[in-house]
C-alpha cells in the first residue's frame, strides 16, 4: 500500500470537475493506492459552493477551467470562508498566470492534467500528511486549552468552596461576588440526594440543561452539592423555588431519585457566601416532617408539592405518640426536639397549635404512666398553656418528659449503639455504593432521623463523614500502595475517576497523582 494512513477519522476529499471521466479517474487512483479518503464529487464550482455548506472538506481537488465558476472563484470562496481546507489544482493549462493565481489563493499544489501517477501519489500523501500534522497540532492545544480550563475552573472552585465554609473569613477584603463567579447577582441552591447521585457522569450536563441560565455546581460529596445560579434584581425568590421544583422532577424523571432543594436570599458579595450557606444547611435537616421533594426558603419554610408543614407537624406528633406507647423514651425524647427545632422557626404555625402539640404530646405520657398523682397532669397543662415564649415551653416539655422517663433510661442509653452500628459499617463497606437509605434501614431508623441523629452525635453530617473517610483511605492507599490510581478510585467506593480527582483535589489541594509523587 502506497497511501498514506491518517492519524484518526477518515479525511474527506471533494472532487470537482465538469469532465467525469476526470473525476472517475480521480477517484480510481485514490481507491487503487490504498489512499485512506472519504471521496465526494461534484460537476461544477456551483455544486461544490453548495456541498460545502453543509459538509465538512479536509481536501478540495478542483479542475481550474469549468462552465459557471471556474476552480479558482471556486478557491477564493473557499478561502473567503476561513476554513482550513488544502486546495489541490488540475488543469491541462500550464499558463502562468494560472499558476501564479493559485499561488495567490494558497494551492498547495498545481498539477498539470495528463496527471502523471507518481507526480499524483507524492502530491496527495504530502497533502494528508499535512492534514494529519494539524489534526494532531489542533488536537494538542485542545487538549491544552481543556487543562487550562479545568484549573482555572477548579481555583474558581477552590475559592467559592473555600468561601462557603468559612474558611477564608479572617481578614477578609469585602469584594463583589462578581469578582469570582462572572456575575453580579447569584441565588445558592443546595441540593441533597438520600442517594450517590453527584458523581454520575452525565449529572452535571442534565443539570446545566435544567437550570437553562448562568451557573456553577460545587461538588460536596456524592450526595449533596451547591448550586450558584446567576440571578436578577427584580427575579422574587419565588422564580428559584420553581426551578428547584424543576430540578426535583427532572431529578425523578432521569434517576428516579427524591431530592430536596434549600434556596437561599440574593447573594451580591462574597462574604455573604458563608452565611447563605449556614441559613441553608439547618433546613435540610427538617426532610424528617417533609414529603419528598420539598423545597425550603432560608429564613421562612415553603413547601412544593404535597401536604405543608401543619399537616407534617401533624404526623410527627401522631408518631411521637406512637413511641410513647412503646415506652421508646430515648426515640420520644429526640423526636420531640427535632420537632421543636422545626416549629419553633416556622412562621407558619401559630403558638396556639404549637401549643395543642406538646399539649397532646404530654397528655400520651401521663396515659402510658398511669401517674398516681391526681392533678399531675392538670399542672403540667397549665405550665404547657402559661409559658410565655417558645423557649420557655421547650423547657416545660423537657422537664415533664425527665419526670415521666423511667429512672436510668435517657437518649444516651439508646442512640449511640445505633450511630456506631452505622460507623462500624461505614467502616467496613466504604469500598460499596453505600446510601442514607441503606444504612437507615440496617438499624431499623428512617433516613431522616438517621441523618439528624449522626450529626447530633459526631457533629458532622453522615454524607461528610463518608467521603472523608474514603478520602483518607485513599490518600493511605497512595502512600502504602503501588495499585494504580484508577484502581484505588474502585477501591474508595468510586466508579467515575474523574469525579473521585476532583474530588481528591479539593480535600488536599492536590492531584491523587500529585500527592503520590509529592510524598
Amino acid at each position: 500500500m502506497i497511501g498514506y494512513k491518517v492519524v484518526q477519522d477518515v479525511l474527506k476529499m471533494l472532487i470537482v470537475d465538469d469532465d467525469k471521466f476526470e473525476r472517475d479517474g480521480v477517484r480510481f487512483l485514490v481507491e487503487k493506492y490504498g489512499f485512506d479518503l472519504e471521496i465526494a464529487e461534484t460537476g461544477s464550482g456551483e455544486g461544490a459552493i453548495s456541498y460545502l455548506d453543509h459538509h465538512d472538506v479536509d481536501i478540495l481537488l478542483s479542475d481550474i477551467r469549468m462552465k459557471g465558476m471556474d476552480g479558482l472563484q471556486l478557491a477564493e470562496k473557499v478561502r473567503e470562508s476561513g476554513r482550513p481546507i488544502k486546495v489541490i489544482f488540475m488543469s491541462a493549462y500550464g499558463e502562468f498566470e494560472y499558476a501564479q493565481r493559485a499561488i495567490s489563493l494558497e494551492a498547495v499544489r498545481y498539477l498539470l492534467k495528463p496527471v502523471q501517477i507518481g507526480e499524483f501519489i507524492k502530491v496527495l500523501s504530502n497533502v494528508i500528511r499535512q492534514c494529519d500534522q494539524e489534526r494532531l497540532q489542533k488536537e494538542k492545544q485542545e487538549r491544552m486549552q481543556e487543562a487550562y480550563l479545568k484549573e482555572v475552573r477548579y481555583e474558581k472552585q477552590k475559592v467559592l468552596t473555600n468561601l462557603i465554609l468559612g474558611q477564608t473569613l479572617k481578614d477578609q477584603v469585602p469584594m463583589p461576588i462578581t469578582s469570582i463567579c462572572d456575575y453580579s447577582l447569584i441565588r445558592m441552591l443546595m441540593l441533597t440526594s438520600r442517594s450517590r447521585l453527584f458523581d454520575r457522569e452525565d449529572f452535571e450536563v442534565k443539570l446545566a440543561e435544567e437550570v437553562g441560565r448562568g451557573s456553577e455546581l460545587i461538588h460536596l460529596n456524592e450526595f449533596q452539592g451547591l448550586l450558584l445560579v446567576e440571578a436578577a434584581a427584580d427575579e422574587s425568590v419565588e422564580v428559584f423555588t420553581e426551578l428547584g421544583q424543576e430540578i426535583i422532577n427532572r431529578v425523578k424523571e432521569d434517576y428516579g431519585q427524591n431530592m430536596m432543594v434549600a434556596v437561599s436570599g440574593p447573594i451580591d458579595e462574597a462574604k455573604q457566601l458563608y452565611q447563605a450557606y449556614q441559613e441553608l444547611e439547618p433546613l435540610l435537616e427538617i426532610s424528617f416532617f417533609l414529603e419528598e421533594g420539598a423545597v425550603l426558603q432560608a429564613n421562612r419554610t415553603f413547601l412544593t408539592g404535597e401536604g405543608d408543614m401543619m399537616a407534617s407537624v401533624n404526623d410527627a406528633m401522631e408518631e411521637i405518640k406512637q413511641y410513647i406507647q412503646l415506652s421508646r423514651w430515648s426515640i420520644v425524647r429526640l423526636r420531640f426536639e427535632q420537632l421543636f427545632d422545626t416549629v419553633q422557626n416556622c412562621k407558619q404555625l401559630s403558638v396556639v397549635y404549637i401549643k395543642y402539640v406538646c399539649m397532646e404530646i404530654v397528655r400520651s405520657i401521663s396515659d402510658v404512666t398511669s401517674s398516681n398523682q391526681p392533678g399531675l397532669f392538670k399542672k403540667e397543662l397549665e405550665k404547657i398553656n402559661n409559658a410565655a415564649r417558645l423557649h420557655d415551653l421547650r423547657r416545660v416539655v423537657q422537664a415533664i418528659l425527665d419526670e415521666h422517663i423511667p429512672s436510668g433510661e435517657s437518649y444516651r442509653d439508646g442512640m449511640p449503639k445505633a450511630i456506631e452500628e452505622v460507623v462500624r459499617m461505614i467502616h467496613t463497606k466504604y469500598q460499596t455504593d453505600l446510601s442514607l437509605e441503606w444504612l437507615a434501614k440496617q438499624v431499623y431508623l428512617s433516613p431522616s432521623y438517621l441523618s439528624y441523629l449522626f450529626k447530633r452525635e459526631k457533629g458532622i453530617s453522615i454524607n461528610k463523614f463518608i467521603t472523608m473517610y474514603r478520602m483518607e483511605k485513599a490518600k493511605e492507599l497512595l502512600l502504602t500502595t503501588n495499585r494504580k490510581i484508577i484502581d484505588i478510585s474502585q477501591d474508595v467506593g468510586y466508579s467515575n475517576f474523574p469525579y473521585f480527582s476532583s474530588l481528591f483535589k479539593s480535600h488536599y489541594g492536590v492531584s491523587p497523582s500529585q500527592y503520590r509523587g509529592d510524598v
